[in-house]
């Protein structure tokens, strides 16, 4: 049985581990932004053990610190996509379709 968790626990790492491959380089610098800065946040806000507010503070912070840096990132390309076109637009992050010329979205 122990031999079975270690190979679960390695698949689960490889699994989350190629599921990061297409992020860009402005995605980590966002995590380690939000990680610092919620380590920081953690380490002031728990006066009991400083070392677990770190660290709960630094994961917490390095989760949203790259969701919204890759999030902002799509947007932003989304967006330059759709103001330099002068056809219907398609997202590649939603199934919608965007009609530039009368600003209307069909979709989800």
């Amino acid at each position: 049985m122990n031999w079975c968790k270690k190979v679960m626990v390695v698949m689960g790492l490889a699994v989350l581990l190629a599921g990061c491959s297409g992020i860009s380089p402005y995605t980590y610098q966002g995590a380690g932004i939000g990680g610092a800065v919620g380590a920081g946040a953690g380490a002031l806000l728990d006066h009991n053990n400083r070392w677990r507010g770190a660290m709960v503070g630094g994961l917490m912070g390095g989760a949203v610190g790259g969701a919204a840096t890759e999030l902002g990132r799509r947007a932003a390309e989304d967006n330059q996509r759709q103001q330099y076109s002068n056809y219907p637009y398609n997202s590649q992050y939603n199934n919608g379709y965007y009609n530039s010329n009368d600003n209307t979205y069909y979709g989800n």
